[in-house]
This record gives C-alpha cells, sequence and structure tokens, in this order.
C-alpha cells in the first residue's frame, strides 16, 4: 500500500458534488459554442475581482485589467515571456515552486536563488542578488510559501517593495494560497496591491477547489501590458472554453466558493495539527495543505519513505540554481480520507 503526501491537492469531495449539480443544471446556450473572449468574460472577472477583494489582500481590484488563465502556472508563464527574453537573468526565492522553475529553465531564462529566512525572501538578500546579476525582474511567493509554508509579514512585505522601488524591480508575483492563508485572520496586502505599477500578480482555484478546473488568473499593472498578455493569449489560445469559469464565477458571486474555502480551511488546520503531532516539532506548518520538513538528509530519507510505500515531493526541484534541497515537502491534501493521511504520516515518521 502507497500513500500520497507528494502532490499539492486541496480535499475534492465537497466540490465534486456541488460540480455535478452544477453541470446538471447550467443553464446552456448557444453562446458557450462561439469563440471565448481571450481574457475571459467580464462577469467572471468581475467575480474573480470580488474573490480577491475577500481572500487575496486587495482593496481595489479592476476586473479590466484581469486576465483568465489555464491555471495559475499559465499566468506566472505569461508573466515571464512578458518581462524576460531568453539569457535574461530571473531572482527566484532559494528554495522555489519546482514547477515555475522548470518554465523558467524551459524558456532559456536562468533563474537565481535569493536567500530566505522564515517569512520568505529576504529584501536584503534581494538587494545583493540585483547587483550581483543584473537582473530586472524578481519572482516572489509571499503568502504560505511553497515550499518551506513561510508567510511574509506586513514590514516584510514593504521592504520587498521597497527595494523594487529603489532598483527599478518588476516583481512577478505568485499567490495561489493567499485565500487559504488567511483564512480566520485579516489579510495583509499582496505586493500587487502595495505597488501596482510594477507588479504582475497570479492567482488560481487550484488549491481550493480543485487544479482540474484549470482555474487562473494574471492580473496586469497597466492597460498596454494587459493589451499584449491578451493578444498572447489570443494567439496561442483563443482564451478557456467559458462554461467551468462560468460555473466557477458563479460560485464566486453567491458563496459557494467561499463555503468551500471555510471547509476546506477547517479541515486543513486539523490536517497540520495531526501531522505535527505525528513528525514532531520541527515540522513546519502554517495552516496550508503542505508543510515542510528541514532535513540535511532530505535525499536519504525520501528514498526510505519511498521503499516504505510513502510518496513525498522529491527534495530535487526547489532548489532554484539545482541541487538537493534541504528539506522535505509534505503533502496533507492528497490522501482525501484522514485515516490514509495518519497512516502515512506515520510511515514517515517510522523512517526519520
Amino acid at each position: 500500500m502507497s500513500y500520497d503526501l507528494a502532490v499539492n491537492l486541496p480535499l475534492r469531495a465537497a466540490p465534486t458534488a456541488r460540480l455535478r449539480e452544477a453541470l446538471a443544471n447550467f443553464p446552456l446556450d448557444d453562446r458557450l459554442l462561439a469563440y471565448p473572449e481571450p481574457e475571459g468574460g467580464l462577469a467572471v472577472r468581475e467575480a474573480i475581482a470580488g474573490w480577491m477583494r475577500r481572500h487575496g489582500g486587495f482593496s481595489v481590484v479592476d476586473p479590466r485589467r484581469l486576465l483568465l488563465t489555464i491555471g495559475a502556472r499559465h499566468g506566472l508563464v505569461l508573466a515571464l515571456e512578458e518581462t524576460c527574453a531568453p539569457g535574461d537573468t530571473l531572482l527566484m526565492e532559494e528554495l522555489t515552486f519546482h514547477g515555475f522553475r522548470l518554465g523558467v529553465l524551459a524558456h532559456g531564462v536562468k533563474p537565481a536563488a535569493v536567500a530566505v529566512d522564515e517569512e520568505g525572501m529576504r529584501p536584503d538578500a534581494l538587494a545583493d542578488a540585483v547587483h550581483r546579476t543584473g537582473a530586472r525582474v524578481a519572482y516572489v511567493q509571499p503568502t504560505l510559501h511553497n515550499p518551506t509554508t513561510g508567510t511574509m509579514s506586513l514590514g516584510r512585505r514593504k521592504a520587498i517593495v521597497e527595494v523594487a522601488r529603489k532598483l527599478d524591480l518588476t516583481l512577478i508575483e505568485g499567490d495561489v494560497y493567499a485565500a487559504l492563508g488567511w483564512q480566520g485572520g485579516e489579510a495583509l496586502p499582496a505586493l500587487a496591491e502595495l505597488a501596482p505599477e510594477r507588479v504582475l500578480h497570479a492567482g488560481g482555484m487550484g488549491k481550493v477547489l480543485g487544479p482540474g478546473l484549470r482555474i487562473g488568473w494574471l492580473l496586469a499593472p497597466d492597460d498596454a501590458t494587459h493589451h499584449r498578455l491578451r493578444e498572447s493569449i489570443q494567439l496561442a489560445t483563443d482564451g478557456l472554453a467559458p462554461l467551468l469559469p462560468a460555473i466557477v464565477g458563479g460560485w464566486m458571486a453567491d458563496g459557494t466558493a467561499d463555503g468551500l474555502l471555510e471547509t476546506l480551511a477547517a479541515s486543513m488546520r486539523d490536517r497540520n495539527l495531526l501531522a505535527r503531532e505525528i513528525l514532531g516539532a520541527d515540522l513546519r506548518t502554517n495552516g496550508g495543505m503542505h508543510a515542510w520538513l528541514p532535513r540535511d538528509d532530505a535525499d536519504a530519507v525520501y528514498e526510505r519513505a519511498r521503499n516504505a510505500g510513502v510518496l513525498v515531493t522529491p527534495p530535487v526541484p526547489f532548489n532554484a540554481e539545482g541541487g538537493i534541497g534541504r528539506g522535505l515537502r509534505v503533502c496533507l491534501g492528497a490522501e482525501e480520507g484522514p485515516t490514509r493521511l495518519e497512516q502515512g504520516l506515520a510511515a514517515l515518521a517510522a523512517v526519520l
């Protein structure tokens, strides 16, 4: 028997049930079979803007600056293509989201590491990296950082923005976990709220409702950037098929998505407590769907866990500049059943 602690998935039973109902009752008409608007329908973008105000640390979001994307990673890649040419350097946290790092490499852009602490990217290290590399763009995860779970304080966010303004940096903000990060408390401002003129902000619903829906977005800093991104989407895909965005947008507008988020967040709080109880106080948790276990011998622990039937995220992909990561990401949502999660965590603890 194997246990999946490797893939960052939300719990999916409740959204699946609601989707089944929505598909059975959705009012179909011939507009669904026409070409979509490349940036997404305005009603859906207005619903996303409202979600970002409620759960993303924004006071104002102009839906006309939003673009609907095929998941948040698509938004990140669009931002990368807008800001970096092949051969350019992109600054990233020294431990970072491995999916985007692979996209950076595939586009011929060179990732360069910026040191982090318990809050994430350090502003002094960001400034040093700019002077060292000459980079003009940085990728930052301010909330529930993947993989370390770190979340920036307000002071840290302001300090990162101050460095970006002083050194004329553009920031790509990956914020897919923001909705989970602020459950039970007031959201801190997104970097795009603090510095809207220099941040491309990517988010999505994959970590709330399930990545299979492929509902993401990118907030452009100005009309000219939005126009270029719209053209890029039109040339590549013509935009998303409108059925699922219409359903999810409706859920955002009528409160269904908020209720599903609240249920997910409560379950994740319980799962974080369970993981700390089983794996010990060294485990870093922050209420999200993954935890971080610092280990200098992460590669050896990974192999022992795999031999014991427990899949955790391999330690190799997270380092911005390659090499073995100094820890293991433990995902708490892929196992839908709490009993299986507990069994998997216990099997992992046995090989530490």
